[in-house]
């Protein structure tokens, strides 16, 4: 059976997103994940979802969740970036429009429900972080604060011993 994750906390600025990227970086050689969403003023008032919503397919995410995960330590394969938001399927034409995902990036999946899946190309630490908050400004539906959650999730390393 594989170790639990371990969950650190960590709440930022948009000024000051030296914390993701610190979390980002400790990435690259254990296995983890991040989850970053933008903070929502406690007196923000969240529209009822009507029936034809939820029929298409709309998402019940009030603000958008981004999720990067990178590739396993050792491996070639690429990371990636899921977002979870309330935009539903953003299409061709959508996609193609989003500012915070860069163009050389490939979109893996823009689903109603399970949201946008991209794969990550080597990047930095840094240009992430930034990514990640931009993302999640540009599809967000509700006023934001300027401050994020960012749940950083390790899992310790397997050990190689092998039952006597």
């Amino acid at each position: 059976m594989a170790p639990r994750a371990v969950k650190e906390v960590l709440e930022i600025d948009e000024g000051h997103l030296a914390p993701l990227v610190e979390a980002i970086a400790s990435l690259e050689l254990v296995e983890g994940w991040i989850n970053l969403t933008p903070g929502v003023p406690s007196n923000t008032v969240i529209e009822d979802r009507s029936l034809v919503s939820w029929f298409a397919g709309a998402q019940s995410v009030e603000a958008p969740l981004a999720t990067w995960m990178p590739s396993a330590p050792g491996s070639s394969a690429s990371g990636t970036l899921g977002v979870l938001h309330r935009r539903g399927r953003l299409h061709r034409e959508g996609l193609a429009g989003m500012a915070s995902i860069p163009s050389s990036w490939r979109n893996r999946q823009d689903h109603a429900r399970r949201g946008l899946l991209f794969e990550v190309p080597e990047t930095t630490p840094a240009e992430l972080a930034e990514i990640m908050v931009s993302v999640v400004e540009e599809l967000t539906t509700v006023t934001t604060t300027g401050r994020y959650l960012v749940e950083v999730f390790r899992r310790p390393a397997r050990s190689l011993k092998r039952p006597v």
